[in-house]
């Protein structure tokens, strides 16, 4: 090592400083020779002649290393490297001792000395010795430093754990309650109930006073108080509502969807809100509720202890996008029920005004081809048996519109039992045995002797098999063959109706299953039909839990499959 390294080494803080050196010996010879050979290396040398002038001398010289002879009138080398000690604790003590006392030496390297030379000395062992004692004190003064800078480091990062560990939790906390809050909300569709439980929630998460929600108007695309918590709204005496317009701090949210903070002045008026009378507010956050880019209303929260800061209004602005879209779904839920009440009145006037006349028409037919009241000739028989199949044909036509209407509203009565699926095929197939004689038509039914119960309606399931064997039956040629199949199928029971007729193309697929949809050939043609009986099946499967699909290749015939959940599987 350099005498500038050593200069570094020493003294950490200032580079170009040469190490300062202490020699204590009462020899003056001894001193003289290491003055002069030290000094040559490029060190700072101070000497000191008995041990108390030394300890004197430290607390103002503050020597890197200590040279001292342990044996010294007076103090001794010890005592002088002890007291150093508690002024520079990392000061490098090299003592210097004669064969007779080497105990001595290792006496002092166990109290803190860093090496010992022994009498009579070698210089270049004592400038080697001195060399690796300031190059251990610069790493001491390297270690402490870098010590300090890894605790002030700790302190740091110790700081941003404690905050990201903050602001973990309010996230956290955020996410679990817009979770929670959002489960509340879903579960009731009608728009009322929803909005008095945003307004609600919204007060509480944000720790506000009251909450006012305007909804905007279909019509005139204005904001209107829709609901309040915490406030009474106004009474209104006219249709008219009071607009949210009239206010331009408040409309800011609905202009810009962005939200806006208000806080009243010392010595301005009060915070008021439309259709709000009694209140006078001296805290406002106005967030919009934005649901697929358009503000749908503004939740307005009040007076909240402290006034509402940057975190609630980010919170509240992610809890009003959430509540925009359940309050948006429960709009159009109110406008499809809307719909579906127009729909209902009308199939059900339809259905009124159409099944009584037919009713009607039905029975005089009937009465008609009565042989004990009235005698038809040839001609006349066959025209009115034409009439009564067509009046017969009008009334499930009718019945199929109804059985739809109330699938569309979800309101076909269902109701489930514990039942066997084998009594429900063998009767279906029972009830169109005359059919399948008139056509020759050769039906086998083969059930799985490992059938299970089944949670099902067994006359909505037995006019779903009804429907197959029937679609079947008008699609099989005369003198051909229907399978009914039924076993357990992944976690289920399927069932599957196949006949040989002339199968469906692959471009008329998609055209079954849909209302009033038939598949335009002249097969179809002939038997005719309302479009219903599939869709209406669909929708007893999917009641039950199950899917209806098929399987057809062209003039090889259709298979119409359906399952049904088995009892253990079924949810309650």
């Amino acid at each position: 090592m350099t005498s500038s390294s050593v200069q570094a080494a020493s003294n950490p803080t200032g580079p170009l400083a040469p190490a300062r050196l202490l020699v204590v010996d009462d020899e003056p010879a001894v001193v003289e020779v290491f003055e002069e050979f030290l000094r040559l290396q490029g060190y700072q040398i101070s000497t000191a002649s008995s041990g108390e002038d030394a300890v004197r001398m430290i607390p103002n010289l503050l020597p890197d290393i200590i040279l001292t002879d342990i044996n010294l009138p007076g103090l001794s080398g010890l005592e002088v490297m002890r007291f150093a000690k508690t002024v520079d604790p990392e000061v490098g003590v090299i003592v210097v001792t004669g064969h007779a006392s080497a105990s001595n030496a290792i006496e002092a390297l166990r109290q803190g000395a860093f090496n010992y030379i022994q009498k009579p000395f070698d210089l270049d062992e004592i400038h080697e010795v001195v060399e690796r004692a300031l190059a251990n004190r610069r790493l001491k003064a390297v270690n402490r430093e870098l010590v300090e800078d890894l605790r002030q480091k700790h302190e740091i990062l110790q700081h941003h754990e404690q905050e990201l560990r903050e602001r973990v939790r309010v996230a956290t906390w955020q996410m679990t309650a817009l979770y929670d809050v959002g489960k509340e909300i879903m579960a009731d569709l009608e728009l009322v109930p929803r909005l008095k439980l945003v307004a609600a929630r919204g007060a509480d998460l944000s720790g506000a006073a009251a909450a006012v929600i305007y909804l905007k108007g279909a019509d005139d695309g204005r904001f209107h108080a829709a609901l309040a918590h915490g406030v009474d709204l106004a009474v209104r005496e006219s249709v008219a509502p009071t607009p949210l317009n009239a206010q331009p701090p408040l409309v800011m949210p609905a202009l810009e969807h962005g939200p806006v903070r208000s806080r009243r002045a010392p010595g301005a008026p009060a915070i008021e809100l439309p259709a709000v009378p009694a209140g006078r507010f001296n805290d406002l956050m106005a967030v919009p509720m934005v649901s697929g880019g358009e503000c749908v209303g503004a939740l307005i929260l009040l007076d909240k202890p402290g006034g509402f800061s940057d975190d609630d209004e980010g919170f509240m602005s992610l809890y009003a996008a959430q509540a925009a879209n359940a309050v948006r779904n429960s709009q159009l839920y109110e406008h499809t029920k809307s719909l579906d009440r127009l729909k209902s009145e009308f199939v059900a006037v339809v259905s009124h005004e159409i099944r009584t006349p037919l009713t009607s028409v039905k029975g005089a037919v009937e009465l008609l081809s009565d042989d004990h009241y009235f005698h038809n000739n040839e001609h006349q028989a066959k025209l009115l048996s034409i009439a009564h199949a067509n009046t017969e044909r009008l009334l499930v036509l009718i019945n199929s519109i109804l059985d739809f209407s109330k699938l569309e509203a979800v309101a076909l009565a269902m109701n489930m039992e514990r039942q066997r699926l084998e009594p429900l095929i063998q009767q279906a197939a029972y009830n169109l045995r005359t059919l399948l004689d008139e056509r020759r038509i050769q039906l086998s039914v083969d059930l799985s002797a490992e059938l299970p119960d089944l949670m099902l309606d067994p006359n909505r399931v037995a006019q779903v098999i009804t429907n197959l064997l029937s679609n079947a039956i008008k699609f099989s040629p005369e003198g051909g063959r229907i399978e009914v199949t039924a076993e357990p199928w992944e976690g289920a029971v399927r069932v599957g109706v196949r006949d040989y007729g002339e199968g469906i193309a692959a471009q008329d697929m998609p055209k079954l299953f849909k209302r009033f949809s038939q598949i335009d050939s002249g097969s179809t043609r002939k038997v005719g039909g309302t479009g219903l009986g599939l869709v209406i099946s669909k929708g007893i499967v999917e009641q039950h839990g199950g899917r209806i699909w098929v399987d057809s290749v062209p003039a090889q015939g259709s298979t119409f499959y359906f399952t049904l959940p088995i009892a253990e599987f079924v949810r309650s």
